[in-house]
């Protein structure tokens, strides 16, 4: 997948690699924005992670 982080304060951005890898930069350098998220939306941890990866996507245009 493609992604640009969704942190406003972040320049992560990455082509063709695994959500995997994206799960691990958002744990180990947003993990206390997504508590605060979390805490702050009373939504679960999880689910914060999954908005970051959804919103983090980038779809390159195929020209079709």
């Amino acid at each position: 997948m493609n992604v640009n982080c969704v942190f406003p304060s972040c320049d992560f951005k990455k082509n063709d690699i695994e959500e995997e890898e994206f799960l691990k930069h958002l744990n180990d350098i947003h993990h206390d924005e997504m508590v605060e998220v979390s805490e702050r939306e009373s939504i679960p941890i999880k689910m914060v992670e999954m908005i970051s990866v959804s919103n983090s996507k980038v779809f390159i245009n195929s020209g079709l």
